[in-house]
């Protein structure tokens, strides 16, 4: 292996080390929830009745994922969530590289890296552990077989029909690899017309047994048909899920999704001259998606790779080392000496774990409502004790629209509100602020004599029917979220220093709160600390004010870059 390419593995290697350890303050909340499933597969079998929601108890519950779902919590009881955090970088690694391979005819180093790098810089859009990740790498190898046998040694597609199995009950989205193939195996047969070439059979009969191999899962026709419907026929909640709507140009990912389209619809061309029709085709059809679906651009971008336009001089490629290691030497700096929590900041609704908590330890049964984005997290608490009025895995998102208008009714604190709640003989509301702070619904309870409040704080609020109020124990503040109210009380005392102390006391107990990074990115930023403010919080919205009073006027992403320096 020469220089440059122990260089590449050792800039992308620590790249995805950074998408670890990163800060994410995103609104990914499928974690919860495909842990809870996961942990009543390994309890209770693979279950096809809806056991979580009470709106609807029984349904018949369509079991996409399940198979990610019920490794995903064999890893977390194995290794806990640095287990999964690592799981995720390897898949995300295991993805490059397979990016990598249909490139490596190139016998340019430095191109394969650049196309590498564009093609990871859209995934790291979205590197939330969820099925979507596994597809990444399973597309990345599919089309890496694809392309093995449009080269000629189409005896690797036989390994498609087997990949499929696993792939489906994965993530449903191993459909796009189905499309992908019947894409490569249409411009096999045009070009073997056009050149008077009898076609090969063998692309026909893969795609034959990998459409097949889609029906190998629990239930059947069903589960193929479930995604298919989803996408093609309207629904409320289809008009509101962001992943199946067009992207915008300023939307994460965009603008490297389009850029990497028009590099792959100037290489298919000039392949197209050259009697190659599969590649235009791909590009076709992958890009109409691309632009049509956000949830597409992260996983079809790697189709579009394998004859994209990219030529470099043989110079770029010493340029191309020295930005491989650049990339990953923050990352080691911040992991030796920053000793950023390897967790990074799990995920938002953990913060309402007093409520959760409170919630949990109510009656069996308990019926509770709560936003869908928190859902995941209370089941995960529950362990199947309580139920939910609605969830967004569930067929009810999908089949009744009237549920979920009534649902948005209720959240929204609508002039129905109370009314539904009892028409859905809801026994208890919790309110979660960091995922919607829902204040007119909080009003209507608060002024209500047939609710009680017996929660109230900054993460959220419960409210339980006043006959019911005797069911729940006191509720108990967890000690990070203690001290970290307690920073405040200093602060109000002008007592800035013991304030700090207390939110990094809160963040010792639980190095995922996220409120905790930004009090203290605040307070740095008050006191003009401005490289540990923007390490607490690079999003502060402040902090661009405050560069530019000091003459700082560089980006903020290579500001960013020079962060962990600055920090030591």
């Amino acid at each position: 292996m020469s220089r440059f390419q122990v260089g590449l593995a050792v800039g992308l290697a620590l790249l995805l080390v950074q998408w670890s350890l990163a800060p994410v303050l995103g609104a990914e909340t499928d974690i919860w929830w495909h842990l809870a499933a996961g942990q009543r597969f390994w309890q209770h079998g693979l279950e096809l009745r809806d056991p979580y929601s009470f709106t609807e108890p029984g349904q018949h519950w369509m079991r996409i994922d399940w198979l990610f779902q019920a490794l995903l919590y064999l890893v977390y009881q194995l290794a806990g969530w640095n287990g999964l955090i690592f799981l995720r970088s390897a898949v995300l690694l295991g993805a490059a590289a397979l990016v990598a391979v249909p490139l490596w005819g190139r016998r340019r180093p430095a191109e394969i890296w650049l196309l590498v790098l564009l093609t990871a810089s859209i995934w790291c859009q979205s590197v939330s552990f969820r099925p979507a990740t596994v597809s990444f790498l399973l597309t990345g190898l599919w089309v890496a077989l694809l392309e093995r046998g449009r080269s000629g040694h189409t005896r690797a597609l036989w390994l498609l029909p087997p990949l499929m199995v696993v792939w489906f009950n994965l993530h449903v989205a191993g459909l796009a690899g189905l499309l992908l193939l019947g894409l490569y195996a249409i411009g096999h047969g045009l070009e073997a017309w056009r050149g008077g070439r009898k076609p090969d059979l063998t692309w026909w009969k893969v795609l034959t047994l990998s459409g097949l191999a889609t029906f190998c899962n629990p239930q059947g026709w069903e589960a193929v048909f479930y995604p298919i419907h989803f996408l093609l026929v309207k629904s409320v909640w289809r008009n509101i899920i962001l992943e199946v709507q067009a992207p915008g140009w300023d939307w994460a990912g965009t603008w490297q999704a389009r850029l990497l389209l028009g590099l792959s619809a100037l290489g298919a061309i000039g392949r197209a001259r050259r009697g190659e029709l599969t590649p235009l085709l791909v590009t076709l059809v992958c890009g109409w998606l691309v632009t049509h679906t956000y949830r597409h651009q992260f996983q079809l971008c790697s189709a579009l790779t394998p004859w994209a336009a990219l030529r470099l001089p043989a110079a770029a490629e010493g340029v191309c080392l020295v930005l491989s290691l650049a990339l990953g030497l923050p990352s080691l700096i911040a992991l030796l000496f920053l000793r950023w929590p390897l967790e990074g900041l799990i995920r938002r609704e953990s913060f309402n774990q007093t409520v959760a908590q409170l919630a949990a330890a109510g009656p069996d049964d308990l019926r509770v409502f709560t936003d869908m984005n928190a859902a995941g997290y209370y089941l995960w608490s529950f362990q199947g004790r309580q139920k939910i009025f609605l969830d967004s895995r569930t067929d009810q998102v999908y089949r009744r629209d009237e549920l979920v208008r009534d649902y948005f009714a209720i959240l929204t604190g609508g002039p129905e509100a109370l009314r539904l709640l009892d028409r859905y003989r809801v026994q208890a509301v919790a309110i979660n602020r960091v995922a919607y702070d829902a204040p007119e619904l909080s009003q209507q309870l608060r002024q209500s004599p047939a609710w009680v409040c017996l929660y109230q704080g900054m993460t959220g609020e419960f409210y339980c029917r006043r006959e019911l109020a005797g069911a729940f124990p006191k509720p108990q503040e967890p000690a990070f979220l203690s001290e970290f109210q307690q920073g405040y009380s200093f602060l109000r005392q002008g007592k800035s220093e013991e304030a700090r102390e207390s939110w990094l006391r809160s963040l010792r107990d639980y190095p995922q709160f996220a409120y905790a990074y930004e009090s203290l990115a605040r307070l740095s930023g008050s006191r003009r600390e401005l490289a540990r403010s923007e390490f607490y919080h690079p999003s502060n919205p402040a902090l661009g004010e405050d560069w530019r009073t000091l003459g700082m006027t560089w980006p903020a992403w290579l500001r960013a870059y020079f962060l962990p320096f600055w920090a030591l």
